[in-house]
């Protein structure tokens, strides 16, 4: 592969793990230092099958980085098996449905070739246990992929008389401080599931709109639909034996770094040059930044 191709993929990989770039941005890439990267095998060997998808919820999720002045629209889906649910970005279930016909046999430069008709979302999928305290969570910040376990996601819901329809279903209203924000959710009892969007559970059906007191958060149903025969079931991925998981805690720093100190962190994973044009002052802006959790 000629040295032009492999700038364009480790370009590829910085613009689709970095968003909110400004216009003007230049990025210089040392390739020698990012071909052994692209040559990695993205996803570990060993899969479990949990469960088959019962029923699938797709809600249109939006966000507000109000230090950034930006916003985020997208869609996400939550698939609900008789034990377990799976919810992610819309896109990342599509591209998971293109790298399971490959067996997830993949290198990153695979992965970066495939992924590029997506448009990057929520970078974080969860795979909970209905009627236990534990989630997985999976996901991407910048360039690295993590893992770890959440078994303290408990919500302590009030409950109200407010009622309210939502994709077509009679909902009642409850609220619930989660980490740093308060959350209202509309939740169905004509689906009696005790599931919803992102980690939000723990509500006598399915929550169909959730968001949070500062309106910079939001869940909302637009369909609800059976599985049928394209629809993947959910899936437990183990990390490799003697690997070390990062915590909840972690993560969340690293995000924060990631999305306001960009700069400093791809310098202090590969070597890049980062020049605004025609200032050479660094980046534009940071990245879009609005995390679900604040503490």
């Amino acid at each position: 592969m000629n040295q032009l191709r492999i700038f364009c993929l480790v370009l590829l990989a910085l613009l689709t793990g970095f968003r909110g770039w400004g216009q003007g941005t230049r990025v210089t890439i040392m390739v020698d230092d990012m071909e052994k990267w692209l040559n990695n095998v993205i996803q570990p060997k060993h899969e479990e099958k949990v469960d088959d998808t019962r029923m699938e919820c797709i809600y249109e999720y939006s966000a507000a980085d109000t230090v950034a002045a930006a916003s985020a629209l997208g869609m996400t889906i939550l698939q609900v098996g008789k034990e377990w649910t799976k919810f992610q970005d819309y896109d990342d279930y599509w591209l998971d449905s293109l790298c399971w016909q490959w067996d997830w046999k993949l290198t990153e430069r695979d992965y970066q070739h495939m992924r590029r008709p997506f448009v990057d979302g929520l970078e974080e999928s969860q795979l909970r246990r209905m009627g236990v305290d534990w989630i997985e969570c999976k996901g991407r910040v910048g360039l690295q992929y993590y893992s770890y376990e959440d078994s303290t996601a408990r919500f302590r819901w009030k409950l109200s008389a407010d009622t309210a329809t939502v994709c077509g279903y009679p909902c009642r209203k409850a609220t619930s401080w989660f980490r740093g924000r308060t959350w209202t959710a509309w939740y169905t009892e004509e689906i009696p599931v005790d599931a919803g969007p992102w980690k939000l559970h723990g509500l006598p059906g399915l929550i169909l709109l959730a968001e949070d007191s500062e309106g910079v958060l939001r869940f909302e149903a637009v369909q609800l639909r059976a599985a049928d025969e394209r629809t993947y079931y959910v899936s437990r991925k183990f990390p490799e034996k003697g690997d070390q998981r990062p915590t909840r805690e972690s993560v969340l720093e690293l995000q924060y770094v990631v999305a306001r100190h960009t700069e400093e962190y791809i310098r202090s994973q590969v070597k890049v040059n980062v020049v605004n044009s025609p200032t050479g002052r660094g980046l534009a802006r940071t990245l879009f930044y609005q995390p679900l959790e604040l503490e």
